[in-house]
């Protein structure tokens, strides 16, 4: 029986990628580093941030030189977030239906930082019952790690309500989310938002849109 939904953030609730590509880039190219949207999305989506300048810089995960970059990139995209972001379609009216009905929860390769950051620019900050982010864990996606413990705080937050990570639904846009998600024993509805419908055959269920999605459906597919 569908208990929760836990939420992928980008891509599922607001399109941040290309205000996030705009963001490195800026950065990336003073490094001699450079690559266009396609492929951005083709190659680094799903990565946090730690995860993307370790890679492009051939460092560690815990350097010095990584955690500057994450600093100066969080500054950036908080400039580039200044002209405002709209959720994706279909997004908002999922949100507002489910969360009278079940509680709902964010599980994200983002930082708290720009989700609150975002979450309050798009006018939905404050309610969601939990938010788990890349701040909480040593592993991303596709590691079940990030589900793993949103679950177990979601379940700590919901009182005298019983919920196992197969309780849960897990809305995703990428492999690596819907591995993640699948890995922590959750069920997952995969989601194309960012063009990537072949890559999220490991999904229960998949849909073109958010739009097609409403708590009716959801409970259709997965209960």
């Amino acid at each position: 029986m569908l208990k929760a939904i836990v939420f992928d953030f980008d891509g599922v609730i607001v399109d941040s990628e290309p205000l996030h590509y705009r963001a490195f880039v800026e950065l990336t190219r003073a490094l001699g580093v450079d690559f266009d949207y396609d492929e951005y999305l083709q190659k680094y989506i799903g990565y946090d941030d730690r995860e993307l300048f370790a890679l492009l810089t051939n460092d560690t995960l815990d350097s010095p030189k990584v955690a500057d970059l994450c600093r100066r990139k969080a500054r950036v995209f908080e400039r580039v977030l200044e002209s405002g972001i709209d959720p994706i379609p279909g997004a908002r009216e999922l949100i507002d239906e489910a969360r009278n009905a079940m509680p709902i929860a964010i599980a994200s390769g983002a930082t708290r930082a720009d989700i609150d950051l975002m979450l309050a620019r798009a006018g939905i900050a404050n309610v969601f019952v939990e938010i788990t982010t890349a701040d909480d864990v040593t592993r991303s996606k596709p590691d079940p790690q990030t589900y793993t413990l949103c679950v177990q705080r979601l379940a700590k937050a919901c009182c005298g309500v019983t919920l196992a990570p197969g309780d849960c639904l897990a809305i995703e846009d990428t492999a690596a989310g819907i591995a993640s998600a699948r890995g922590a024993g959750l069920q997952a509805l995969g989601v194309s938002t960012t063009g990537q419908a072949r890559q999220l055959r490991e999904a229960n269920h998949t849909v073109d849109s958010m739009t097609e999605v409403t708590l009716e459906q959801l409970h259709c597919w997965f209960d």
